[in-house]
């Protein structure tokens, strides 16, 4: 797309100092990526065609049993918790998010913290049963919870250590029979844990693909067991078919299914054959990546604009090596200055804001007094820009006091 379209549009880019976040727009694809969605954007596909190879593709990535490209990981949640609640009942399928026929219809789940997106899996209908996953007898209140009405346990990856150990969570599961569920979403970087979910027995993993995956911004990956995976699949995709030709026929030739269901709970997720395409082209080039050397450019970027703003009095500016989270990210922490004349933060954002080209940086939640500029989303000059624009917002800040 030629730049003038913006103009003609009434938009301006954005310099994205927050990273892979969806309000920023999460992530730019790699041309490989964009140029393997624009082929696929100039041809037709039967849809379960492109889902029946990016199955395969993510099997052998993730080391699960199958795969689906969703439309962001947020319906892949939905479609985890549905694929539970359901199993390969079509009558089942055909309710929900009505779980009035389900024997089973609710979803241990970690109660809602800083980043609450249990959302998507009460749109399943599901009934979530809270857990303080953070508490130091989680594992025992979690059992406690369990009841014939459990259909699975849900845990979300938040840090790097994320609690309740997670090998020891599928274990208590499995034992009772369940399948455990992992929002993955944010769980990249590190590359490892493309695989690390599986390894330690869960049954369904959502990621995103539009993070550091590299694909399209509205899409996602779920993974896993291959008959959750199957239910996933039929109450996502357009169910307008017939018995006897339906493209998944074998499904019900081989006794997993009954008949075809129709138009399921994730109908309104589908996903696009560009999606598809582009999910992936860039799973394909994920394993070629060099995490090392990106980190390496993350952290120049970083220290280039620590070192050229120099002793700032009015703000407290420290470099990080790790997100709070403790993933790989360097990134500039900047605090409040101390009064008389510093600098609140607060005042930073909205100087930062307020430029036509506008630098978004990445607010603290707990704290209005703190702020953090990522690096893995800075584009070409974008170090520059920053420079500038602080020591602008700076010197107005100081143009403000009288003496």
């Amino acid at each position: 797309m030629p730049p003038e379209i913006f103009e003609k549009l009434g938009v301006r880019p954005i310099i994205n100092g927050v990273g892979y976040a969806t309000r920023v727009s999460g992530s730019c694809p790699h041309p490989d990526v964009i140029a393997a969605m624009s082929a696929a954007s100039a041809r037709y596909f039967e849809v379960d065609d492109l889902l029946t190879a990016a199955s395969g593709l993510i099997a052998k990535c993730t080391e699960t049993e199958a795969g689906l490209v969703t439309c962001g990981a947020g319906a892949a949640l939905t479609l985890a918790a549905a694929a539970c609640l359901a199993g390969n009942d079509p009558d089942i399928m055909d309710q929900l998010p009505d779980v009035s026929a389900c024997s089973r219809d609710e979803i241990i789940y970690p109660a809602p913290g800083p980043f609450d997106y249990d959302h998507a899996i009460r749109l399943s209908g599901a009934k979530l049963v809270l857990i303080d996953y953070r508490s130091t007898d989680a594992l025992q209140q979690i059992e406690l919870a369990i009841n014939p009405n459990t259909a699975a346990i849900g845990f979300v990856w938040l840090r790097v250590d994320e609690r309740p150990d997670l090998t020891a969570l599928a274990e208590l599961a499995h034992r009772h029979e369940l399948p455990l569920i992992v929002d993955a979403a944010c769980a990249l970087p590190p590359m490892e844990n493309l695989t690390n979910f599986s390894r330690c027995g869960a049954d369904l993993v959502a990621y995103s693909g539009g993070k550091h995956l590299g694909g399209p911004q509205a899409s996602g990956m779920l993974c896993g067991r291959a008959n959750l995976i199957r239910s996933a699949w039929v109450q996502m995709v357009d169910m307008d078919v017939r018995e006897g030709t339906w493209s998944l026929q074998h499904w019900i030739a081989e006794g997993w299914l009954s008949r075809p269901p129709r138009h399921g709970i994730g109908r309104s997720m589908k996903v696009s054959k560009e999606s598809i395409v582009g999910v992936m082209a860039a799973l394909s080039r994920y394993a070629e990546r060099d995490p090392n050397a990106e980190y390496a450019d993350w952290q120049a970027t970083i220290d280039k604009i620590y070192y050229s703003l120099g002793n700032i009095p009015e703000l407290n500016i420290t470099r990080l090596s790790h997100g709070l989270n403790g993933q790989p990210y360097p990134n500039l922490q900047f605090e409040s200055g101390c009064k008389p004349h510093g600098m609140s933060v607060r005042n930073l954002l909205l100087a930062l804001r307020s430029r036509a080209w506008k630098i978004i940086l990445a607010e603290d939640e707990r704290s209005p007094d703190r702020a953090f500029l990522y690096s893995p989303c800075l584009q070409p000059g974008d170090a520059e820009e920053i420079i500038s624009a602080i020591q602008q917002a700076v010197s107005s800040h100081r143009d403000g006091f009288v003496e």
